[in-house]
């Protein structure tokens, strides 16, 4: 239990340090009322306001925006049960000149399934400085501020702290997970490592690795986990040098981590 109170007070000051971060270059959100693709009318400021946190990403749509994309999806999609109905995911056509039908066979194509579709000029990725496929901002909160703007690259760890500093001024708690921690040893990691959870009560867990682009690489354990701490082989040999994240999902809470595959010994590139 002292380290359940002791990771939660790092989480606390982890956050704070976030928002003094943000503090030079906050922006405030623009604020829209449109309708979706599937004739739904929005009013962001009324949805921040009653505690939503919305990440809007804007794409051409084109083959270059997908990983971007993804990345973007599977890191909103990890809040599906740790806050439902919470935590959004605003797909944009660029410019707002391809029709819905387009916008929502990419996106179906794609696997952005979940993420709600926009063709429509009041959202407006010039409002937020440069412009990038994909671009992708996180807003938040009653001042409705801007917590994450990045053009082209995304990054799966600073859009998760980014939605992590924007639940935190909802007034909205976490719900408690049944993760007390979770970390990647050593990291960067080498072609072998280890992934060591420790649970609150035994569950029936689901553990998988994705890359950057938020493509699944592999299921890594599938089973029950026993309370407690438990250590969890992970075997590299086959990927990549880079950054990747492990989620972890036991059907009622979820956790994302971040880790970087070190360069393989012997390689050039």
């Amino acid at each position: 239990m002292p380290d359940l109170i002791l990771k939660r007070m790092k989480n606390q000051l982890f956050i704070l340090m976030f928002l003094i971060s943000i503090a030079g270059f906050a922006q405030t959100a623009t604020n829209f009322t449109c309708n979706d693709c599937s004739g739904n009318t929005h009013d962001l400021y009324t949805e921040l306001n009653a505690g939503k946190v919305i990440v809007l990403c804007w794409v051409m749509p084109c083959s270059a925006c997908v990983g971007g994309s993804l990345t973007t999806y599977n890191v909103v999609q990890s809040y599906a049960s740790s806050h439902p109905n919470t935590v959004y995911m605003y797909l944009c056509d660029d410019y707002a000149n391809t029709p819905c039908s387009s916008v929502n066979s990419w996106a179906n194509a794609n696997g952005l399934t979940n993420a709600v579709r926009f063709s429509n000029a009041s959202i407006n990725m010039n409002d937020y400085g440069s412009t990038g496929m994909p671009k992708v901002v996180v807003v938040g909160g009653e001042n409705h501020t801007v917590f994450y703007n990045a053009d082209n690259v995304i990054s799966a760890g600073d859009l998760q702290n980014a939605i992590n500093a924007a639940l935190s001024v909802t007034g909205i708690s976490e719900a408690v997970s049944n993760v007390s921690s979770m970390v990647v040893f050593p990291d960067p990691a080498p072609a072998s490592a280890s992934l060591n959870i420790s649970l609150l009560k035994t569950s029936e867990s689901v553990v998988e690795l994705f890359n950057s682009e938020g493509k699944l690489v592999e299921c890594i354990f599938k089973g029950i986990l026993n309370g407690g701490e438990t250590r969890v082989n992970l075997s590299l040999e086959k990927i990549p040098a880079g950054m990747y994240f492990i989620r972890f999902t036991d059907g009622k809470s979820e956790r994302v981590i971040n880790f970087i595959r070190g360069k393989q010994e012997g390689l050039s590139h």
